[in-house]
């Protein structure tokens, strides 16, 4: 009888650090899972093994991402600011806005859409508050709220240089807005059940009365007309 050829059975790779990386998650999606997790409890109280716990992987592959706690705290905080900053710059660039106010109505809506991310941004701003130790970790959330104010003082100022708002202290208004949107943020934290959708809506129809805001000042000049070609007809 003839030999029958060997069949050499394909080699596993060993799962060694590299490929632990792979079949894990990623070093954002790490950051993500500590941030629910230290807005739920508490920054002290939440370990590396907690999130390795809730991430499914051992606490050695949160360490080859993170130095340490402190590291990967400050790498949700980026997490979800870098999210809500690059939804706010696709919904709307500087060139593609209709005008001022459909801008700042824009970066209502990334509360919105973001808004799980950023009430836990509100709460771990709240908790952390000279826990830490670490100046540097509260670095993020400085950054946050720095270039939330220069968006909407830009806005501000360029509509009221189109005439579509009255004249006011833009930094001032800047800081009301930030603050308005924390509340809400918190608020629908601590209240399941609280509208939060409908009292942004509210807020920013309170917003356009104070800053004197009736419309696309476009659609303004044009109604008269229409109702003109309306009536000749």
């Amino acid at each position: 009888m003839p030999k029958r050829e060997k069949v050499e059975k394909p080699i596993e790779p060993k799962l060694g650090r590299r490929s632990a990386e792979h079949s894990g998650p990623t070093r954002a999606e790490l950051a993500k899972i500590a941030l629910e997790l230290f807005a739920e409890r508490h920054f002290a109280s939440v370990s590396i093994r907690d999130i390795g716990r809730a991430a499914k992987v051992n606490s050695s592959m949160i360490y080859y991402h993170f130095k340490d706690k402190e590291h990967l705290f400050r790498a949700a905080i980026d997490t979800a600011i870098d999210e809500a900053f690059q939804l706010f710059d696709s919904l709307c660039h500087s060139t593609q806005h209709e005008d001022a106010a459909a801008a700042i109505g824009k970066w209502f809506d990334v509360h919105v859409a973001l808004s799980k991310q950023l009430r836990n941004v509100v709460k771990i701003g709240l908790d952390c508050k000279g826990v830490i130790g670490v100046a540097e970790a509260e670095e993020p959330i400085k950054r946050f709220y720095r270039h939330e104010s220069e968006i909407i003082q830009r806005y501000i100022r360029e509509g009221t240089s189109q005439g579509l708002f009255r004249k006011v202290d833009a930094p001032v208004v800047a800081t009301m807005i930030s603050t308005i949107l924390d509340g809400v943020m918190a608020r629908s934290f601590i209240l399941p059940d609280f509208e939060m959708v409908k009292t942004v809506g509210e807020f920013k129809e309170a917003l356009w009365q104070y800053l004197g805001y009736h419309g696309p000042r476009t659609r303004r000049q044009r109604s008269p007309r229409k109702a003109k070609a309306r009536l000749s007809l």
